[in-house]
């Protein structure tokens, strides 16, 4: 009889722990009916890895869409800088009138409250009144008073005509329409207060001519209106990086009958320009200040006509030389420049002799275009006097000129 010694095998605790698991799992027991049989459920108990029971496991993934968790605070914004309101810019400009007596009135007999005295007397300035008189102060001055951003550079253009309009009484349509010319200024404002004045006869330059242009027309029929139109154009340089422009309009009325004038409607008018800049923290630097970097340096802009001009010179001189490499013609950018303002405004302009008048008011304008702006608005043209390099418009006792050659204006005519 031999005897069968079981082999040890590592499984063996294996197995042991297979039949356990497979109790408490509800597997059925294995039925020896064969040695075969036997042998194939062994193995397969042997080949599923811990006793026959497979692991389970869990892993836990955190949820990031919120649900089934508490409430989430809301998210907190970044705090932002802290900033604050300016004024960047601000222009007032006011039209004041005023006259001076040069008739003075009798005196008036004294009173209860007081000894006689004169109504006006003589030399005395009268401002914003309520009424002039035309025998006491028939001279009206206008006086255009513009207060501006000081350390500021702004360009002023105050330009201050009369409109006399001619109307239908029946529709009240417009017939006719003349503007006449009353004050042209132009000013660079650096210390933040400019004033312009001009004084006018009020019969004899600013009613008579009016009632000139009313006589052409039957007064059974159409009617006079008069107004005063004051316009301010301004243009800063970069505040900051941003440049103002725009134009202030006012449109006071000369009144008058027999015995005095007196101005109504708006004589002020002003904008305002304001910027946000950001609050900064007050550091502690302990004393010690670092020098600001010096800012990078601001590039010109291009003359555009000019550049536009060299180019068809160019196309021109390529063309008719027919050599690519020609030398370029060496050009005075200076008299290109006035050469091509005369050519633009030439219909304008005529040639003439500056007429040089002692008693004259003379306004000097920055530009051809400007000059000419004026000649349109006083209906006058631009004399130009090539021997003086000078244009002028001549408007009653002001004469209004540019010229190319200062040296040589001020030596003629010592202005």
């Amino acid at each position: 009889m031999s005897r069968r010694l079981a082999a040890y095998s590592p499984h063996s605790e294996w197995q042991r722990g297979s039949r356990r698991g497979d109790q408490e799992a509800g597997d059925a027991p294995t039925t020896q009916t064969s040695g075969g049989g036997q042998q194939q459920a062994t193995h397969d108990r042997l080949c599923r890895p811990w006793g026959g029971v497979a692991p389970r496991l869990r892993l836990r993934v955190p949820d990031t869409t919120g649900r089934g968790a508490g409430p989430q605070p809301d998210p907190q914004p970044e705090p932002q800088p802290e900033t604050e309101s300016f004024e960047a810019f601000f222009l007032d400009v006011e039209l004041i009138d005023s006259a001076v007596v040069e008739t003075p009135s009798r005196e008036l007999p004294p009173t209860i409250s007081g000894p006689g005295q004169q109504a006006y007397e003589e030399g005395e300035v009268l401002t914003r009144a309520p009424a002039y008189f035309y025998q006491y102060s028939p001279d009206l001055t206008f006086n255009v008073t513009a207060n501006t951003t000081r350390n500021v550079s702004v360009e002023l253009t105050t330009r201050l005509v009369r409109e006399e309009t001619i109307v239908a009484d029946r529709n009240e349509e417009t017939v006719y329409t003349n503007t006449r010319l009353l004050m042209y200024r132009q000013d660079t404002v650096t210390d933040g207060w400019v004033t312009n004045r001009r004084t006018f006869d009020v019969r004899n330059d600013l009613e008579d001519p009016a009632d000139e242009v009313a006589s052409e027309f039957p007064a059974s029929t159409t009617s006079l209106n008069t107004q005063l139109r004051l316009t301010v154009d301004y243009r800063t340089e970069p505040i900051n990086g941003e440049v103002y422009t725009g134009t202030l309009n006012m449109t006071p009325s000369l009144e008058s009958n027999n015995d005095a004038y007196w101005l109504t409607g708006d004589q002020r008018a002003n904008v305002s320009k304001t910027q946000t800049r950001v609050i900064e923290p007050v550091a502690d630097t302990g004393g010690s200040s670092q020098p600001a970097a010096p800012s990078e340096p601001v590039r010109g802009e291009p003359d555009m006509q000019l550049v536009a001009l060299l180019a068809i010179l160019g196309l021109v001189a390529v063309a008719s030389g027919g050599a690519i490499g020609a030398k370029a013609p060496q050009l005075d950018q200076e008299e290109l420049r006035k050469e091509i303002a005369h050519n633009q405004y030439s219909e304008w302009i005529s040639e003439g002799e500056l007429l040089l008048d002692s008693d004259n008011e003379f306004v000097y304008v920055n530009s051809i275009e400007d000059l000419v702006n004026v000649g349109i608005d006083a209906n006058k043209r631009v004399i130009h006097d090539p021997d003086l390099s000078v244009y002028t418009v001549s408007d009653g006792d002001v004469t209004y000129y540019y010229t190319t050659e200062p040296a040589d204006l001020q030596r003629w005519a010592h202005l």
